[in-house]
């Protein structure tokens, strides 16, 4: 059985980044993030997952997940991140759909600040 999309639901555009680690001259590391190449922008379909809330150092965070489904690209790392409308969302995981070389699936998480 195939996995198919129909093209219309490959509406959201969404921008990939890998992190590139970098020190100061007093040996802190920094991470910043640039838009991979080629072709950093791409067209998905996005599928938000209920939130949820979770306590992490004392603090109240709301952590929002969504499945996000492009066109097969095999270069695709979980250090990545996908930038969705200004706002940075972490890979959490990376499934080649029925490893047929037409569909991947991102599982993706975004923490926002203290509620």
């Amino acid at each position: 059985m195939s996995y198919t999309i129909n093209a219309a639901e490959m509406r959201t555009q969404i921008t990939l980044q890998s992190p590139t680690i970098s020190e100061d001259t007093g040996g802190a590391q920094s991470t910043s993030y640039a838009n991979v190449t080629p072709n950093p922008t791409v067209y998905a379909r996005w599928i938000n997952s209920h939130g949820q809330e979770a306590v992490t150092n004392e603090a109240l965070k709301d952590v929002q997940r969504a499945t996000v489904t492009i066109r097969h690209r095999t270069d695709i790392k979980e250090t990545w991140r996908v930038i969705k409308g200004g706002e940075n969302w972490q890979i959490l995981s990376i499934d080649p759909v029925r490893d047929q070389r037409r569909f991947v699936e991102l599982i993706v998480e975004r923490v926002k600040g203290s509620v």
